[in-house]
């Protein structure tokens, strides 16, 4: 931006301290209005600077060229400022810096003005409108809480914007007590994002627990996400008291079983009244399995994890769906009891790998006398399907399954622009943690007794609207995409009308 005031003071030279002038108070009253985004700041004025000069050779349009940056100005004021007045902002420092270049046509001069400013006004009104028709509230009330989120790390002004459109709900938490061990699977979704909802909880969780913990991701998506890190605490503390109250309703195991059902492949812990599900879906991708099942699971006591694992290839469908309630409502017939024996081993990375949120990985061995099972827990938003060949093949030969399972972890999600979602990535660093976790849990293998509990509990969450919210978006982001360039383009069009109808008016 240095070079572009430099070359305009050389140029107010031959234009006069008025073209100077105007540039410089106009870069003082937007610095003054986007002081808390220094580096945007910058960014405009470098590019309006090269406009700027290129007007000088102009000089019947010098006194109207802050005027051709009202739109791309409100654009960027939107964030800080209301929808009223961003544009007012924007049209008034134009103005302002404007005038100081005395224009020769002043009514032409404050026509050209208010008609840009009243046209991004125009714009910002139909956007909202788009917004509203869908959703029931305007646009920009949804976008902008999550644009301040990000560019200022004010999660609270996200957070205020969920409670205030969540609703009520009654949720269960499954808990499964293997001997030390103690399996979470609550009825919850890790998101939004970042430290904001429920991304926490399954840290949360281990927190407030202080014990062997594990928190697996259970069938729903977005609309499970709870309103508030605050809520998400509440929720932590109560399972964890729970917990610790000790209350279990024992178990006997009857063992481990492999199963197929339509795409999926599932390893099933087996007990006479409770089985423990772990679903994956090679070669299509998992990521979060219909809401609906928990339902079939609460009423069948058969409960399904989403090992949240491999991306996405296919979308989850119907026929998944049904694939699932099918094989949750189906009896077992086990032989004869079994027992069981647990491992738990915890260590971690050494270095960074791409995707993963924490460099905590976890390893369970089950053990039923005729199968041992290794299950490989990273704290990442799903993984890429060759970091769980990468992993399976590590193990394959000590153990008769081996599966990578994450949390769908989004604390480190949508944290910034341009990382909305990365899954763990294939990481030749992870292998190392990996071993020594499983050989501790090796090592560690014991008999166990187990018993399990389901908690209910009263919470918030963001429930239903997250799906209209996204359509509504979805529709909004498509028309914003198509149509963003007309108020853009709409100060050249002016200006070209505004000079031939002044030429006429002279001719």
């Amino acid at each position: 931006m240095g070079a572009e005031v430099g070359l305009s003071l050389v140029r107010s030279l031959f234009d006069g301290i008025g073209y100077i002038a105007g540039l410089l108070v106009y870069i003082l009253l937007n610095f003054f209005a986007l002081h808390k985004r220094v580096k945007t700041f910058l960014a405009m004025m470098g590019i309006f600077g090269i406009i700027y000069l290129i007007t000088s050779f102009l000089p019947l349009i010098v006194s109207l060229s802050f005027g051709l940056f009202i739109p791309l100005m409100t654009y960027i004021m939107l964030i800080d400022y209301g929808d009223l007045t961003s544009p007012a902002l924007s049209t008034g420092i134009g103005m302002i810096s404007g005038l100081l270049t005395l224009p020769t046509n002043v009514g032409l001069f404050v026509a050209f003005y208010l008609a840009v400013g009243v046209f991004s006004y125009l714009y910002i009104i139909l956007v909202n409108r788009k917004g509203k028709d869908v959703t029931g509230i305007p646009s920009l009330k949804i976008v902008r809480p999550f644009l301040r989120a990000m560019s200022y790390k004010r999660e609270e002004e996200v957070e205020s914007f969920l409670e205030r459109i969540s609703t009520r709900i009654n949720s269960s938490i499954v808990a499964l007590k293997l001997g030390e061990v103690t399996i979470i699977l609550p009825r919850i979704h890790f998101g939004m994002y970042g430290r904001v909802g429920s991304s926490l909880f399954p840290y949360q969780v281990e927190e407030e627990l202080n014990a062997k913990a594990i928190v697996f991701h259970g069938p729903g998506s977005h609309e499970l996400d709870l309103a508030s890190s605050r809520e998400s605490l509440k929720v932590a503390r109560e399972v964890s008291e729970k917990i610790r109250s000790g209350k279990w309703n024992k178990l006997s195991f009857l063992g481990i079983a492999f199963s197929s059902q339509d795409r999926f492949r599932i390893t099933s812990l087996v007990f006479d009244r409770f089985s423990l599900n772990f679903a994956e879906r090679p070669g299509y991708g998992i990521d979060d399995l219909p809401g609906d099942l928990w339902d079939t699971s609460l009423k069948t006591n058969n409960f399904v994890v989403d090992c949240h694992n491999e991306s996405l290839k296919e979308e989850i469908s119907r026929r998944d769906e049904t694939a699932l309630k099918e094989f949750l409502t189906k009896r077992w017939l086990m032989p004869e009891k079994r027992v069981l024996r647990v491992g738990y081993g915890e260590t971690q990375l050494d270095r960074k790998c791409e995707g993963v949120c924490n460099d905590k990985v976890k390893a369970l061995v089950l053990d039923d006398g005729e199968k041992r099972v290794l299950i490989i827990y990273v704290f990442a938003n799903n993984a890429d399907e060759e970091t769980g060949k990468l992993i399976q093949e590590k193990f394959k030969s000590r153990f008769d399954r081996v599966i990578l399972v994450t949390p769908d972890d989004h604390s480190c999600t949508g944290t910034s622009f341009g990382n909305l979602y990365t899954p763990a990535e294939p990481c030749p660093a992870l292998l190392e943690p990996s071993e020594k976790a499983a050989q501790m849990a090796e090592s560690r293998l014991r008999e166990v007794e187990a018993g399990y509990m389901i908690i209910d509990v009263k919470t918030k969450a963001i429930g239903k609207f997250i799906s209209i919210m996204i359509e509504g978006l979805e529709q909004v982001g498509n028309f914003a995409m198509r149509t963003f360039w007309i108020p853009v383009a709409f100060p050249y069009v002016m200006l070209a009308i505004s000079l031939l109808g002044d030429y006429l008016i002279k001719f």
